[in-house]
């Protein structure tokens, strides 16, 4: 099936400059979840770097469970379905947000990301995502899934009014989601391949709304506190420090940059 109208597929293959990431798109109007159909076709052997499209999700997934609103629109919901070496395999939760990131200020907004893979433009969340990875006898599959408001106005939805942008609304015109997904698939492969993980995480610190600041930290159990966010390790952990000086390192809680409106 074609993609949607709004969306010129020619118009992104001719901007991919990716050896796989996007070269095999399958696209679907309406589906419960883009990262759901890409694990049916990864069973079914599509190959690295499928891209999986969708203009709705009506049971799209955010992180702990959490339900991610995907109207119908102008935004852009995928997943990749990836096959990548044990090495880069293991970058990709710091290489996906660094991706989106970029492409996103490519587009001339002042995105950010919070920790661990939000995008933020100022004090609304522009974009979240999910990595869906395991380790099986053939190696390491990976299948990262990204929702980005990009013409949709997420200000309609109630329960997002407060919170949530989209770069249309960022930057005052119409963003082109072809351009913008190649970007992010160009950025992405590059972003995988770089020299050393080092330069990798030094790139990603750089677009960091939260180093520096004070968060509150929600861990998955226990209760909020808050702490600095002192440093990001290189495997993506984030090290906080608190007000008695006690350092933790955090892996997977969820974090707020104070104050309480940017929660």
């Amino acid at each position: 099936m074609p993609p949607p109208p709004g969306f010129d597929a020619r118009t992104f293959q001719d901007l991919l400059t990716t050896q796989a990431f996007g070269r095999f798109l399958v696209y679907r109007p309406t589906i419960d979840s883009t990262m759901r159909l890409a694990r049916r076709e990864a069973d079914e052997g599509a190959p690295h770097g499928t891209l999986v499209l969708a203009d709705e999700q009506t049971a799209g997934r955010g992180r702990r469970g959490r339900s991610f609103a995907s109207p119908a629109g102008d935004n852009l919901y995928f997943t990749l379905v990836l096959r990548l070496p044990l090495a880069e395999h293991q970058r990709l939760p710091v290489a996906l947000p660094l991706a989106v990131c970029e492409a996103c200020c490519v587009e001339g907004a002042d995105s950010r990301i919070k920790w661990p893979n939000d995008i933020w433009v100022g004090e609304r969340k522009l974009c979240g995502m999910l990595i869906d990875a395991s380790l099986g006898p053939d190696g390491p599959l990976a299948m990262p899934g990204v929702g980005i408001n990009v013409n949709g106005d997420p200000t309609g939805i109630p329960e997002l009014r407060a919170t949530a942008t989209s770069l249309q609304r960022e930057l005052g015109r119409a963003i082109s989601a072809p351009r913008l997904l190649a970007n992010i698939c160009n950025a992405l492969e590059r972003n995988l391949k770089m020299e050393s993980a080092a330069a990798l995480v030094e790139a990603y610190r750089g677009y960091s709304l939260v180093l520096g600041r004070e968060i509150a930290v929600t861990p998955a159990v226990g209760s909020v506190y808050f702490a600095r966010a002192s440093a990001i390790r290189e495997d993506g952990a984030l090290v906080v420090t608190l007000a008695d000086g006690t350092v933790r390192e955090l892996l997977a809680e969820d974090v707020s940059v104070r104050p309480s409106n940017m929660l």
